[in-house]
């Protein structure tokens, strides 16, 4: 099989109609779907199986006993996937139906990428339940769509929440390391027209983790020694960082397609690119675990993957960003500082002679992405 649809969910029910109407609608049909949900409590995996029902591709779905994160289960379904490429899918997603056969016809057009990623837009979807609640007789909501709409409403409404507002072009990392979803919050209709004088690819440091596609061979070559993509200590969050970091050390390229759209729900928007002020406000919107993990999973990808000569000539950078972040959580979110104790847990050490050893270009090659 020519690619693997990995999704891994956990209490998503409000989006699985949805999710699964875009997937339903993909041009590209040579892909299986694989389902793993990390314990989830509300009625997910009740809604997945009754989407399944009527669905024209292989699948599997494995319901786990405990939530394993982010990391923890799309590991888990990267392990089971023997495709050549594989898609990360969030369940916060709705992907236009050219998606699927855009992003495998570039990867078969460029053996040198390691992974491609759709232009991600906004999806405002609390747009659709704030119609679709009461809208309806009960008669209607007998012959209406599984998220309680007529065909027509449900169209309707679905159109309106897509924003012409930018999620996510890819990763960009500055000289001080802070990583950002680049054009974050932008129009697309401002930034886009200038990115499609050059090229309909954008060569990015590397893609969102809320839509990766990814070519197997390449992500094997820098997996963890335990087979998987992500390190597990990390649960949620950064783990995209992390791999960009990999695969990019490695020699690989990473893309955004700007011609290919999905859109995405994230329920807390990043900040504008480069923004200070944008990036203190965020914080104070995330919530305990997002910033605990964000945190924590920041400063374990610094240690991994940092060669030594560019954190020596980028010292002042990076001392200072970390500082501020440090003061700030000292002073308003002591909690987060808790992280900082299981740094000590993990064998960090061997996870980074590992990365090291997974090199093929030079610290000057590297540096290319924050000068």
């Amino acid at each position: 099989m020519k690619l693997s649809v990995n999704l891994v969910t956990w209490n998503g029910a409000k989006y699985m109609p949805f999710l699964f109407d875009s997937l339903r609608k993909q041009t590209f049909t040579g892909w299986t779907l694989l389902v793993f949900d990390n314990n989830s409590n509300d009625n997910t995996v009740e809604l997945i199986k009754k989407e399944l029902s009527n669905f024209s591709v292989q699948f599997k779905v494995v319901e786990n006993k405990t939530n394993l994160g982010f990391a923890g289960g799309h590991n888990q379904a990267f392990k089971a996937s023997d495709a050549e490429y594989v898609l990360l899918l969030n369940q916060d997603m709705y992907l236009a139906s050219d998606c699927l056969e855009k992003v495998v016809a570039f990867l078969d057009r460029h053996p040198e990428a390691a992974a491609a990623s759709p232009r991600l837009m906004k999806w405002d979807f609390s747009v659709i339940p704030s119609v679709a609640e009461g809208s309806l007789t009960p008669d209607e909501r007998d012959s209406s769509t599984s998220v309680g709409m007529t065909n027509g409403e449900h169209a309707l409404f679905l159109q309106k929440s897509f924003t012409d507002q930018i999620d996510a072009l890819g990763l960009k990392v500055y000289r001080n390391r802070r990583v950002v979803e680049q054009y974050a919050q932008q129009d697309w209709q401002s930034i886009g027209p200038k990115l499609l004088v050059d090229s309909q690819e954008l060569m990015v440091f590397g893609v969102s983790g809320a839509l990766p596609a990814f070519r197997m061979s390449a992500v094997k070559s820098v997996a963890y020694a335990d087979g998987g993509i992500f390190d597990e200590s990390y649960y949620s969050y950064k783990e995209d960082v992390d791999l960009a970091y990999r695969l990019a050390a490695a020699g690989y390229k990473s893309y955004v397609l700007l011609d290919a759209a999905a859109y995405h729900d994230r329920s807390v928007a990043g900040p504008k690119q480069g923004a200070a002020a944008d990036a203190s406000a965020n914080k104070k919107r995330q919530s305990e675990p997002v910033k605990y993990h964000s945190y924590k999973n920041h400063l374990m990808t610094l240690y991994k993957n940092e060669y030594w000569q560019n954190f020596t000539l980028d010292f002042p950078w990076i001392l200072w960003y970390e500082l501020k972040k440090f003061a700030y959580f000292l002073l308003f979110d002591g909690k987060v500082l808790g992280g900082l104790k299981e740094l000590f847990r993990q064998d960090l050490a061997k996870k980074r002679r590992l990365i090291k050893s997974q090199r093929k270009i030079s610290w000057q090659e590297m540096r290319k992405w924050w000068n």
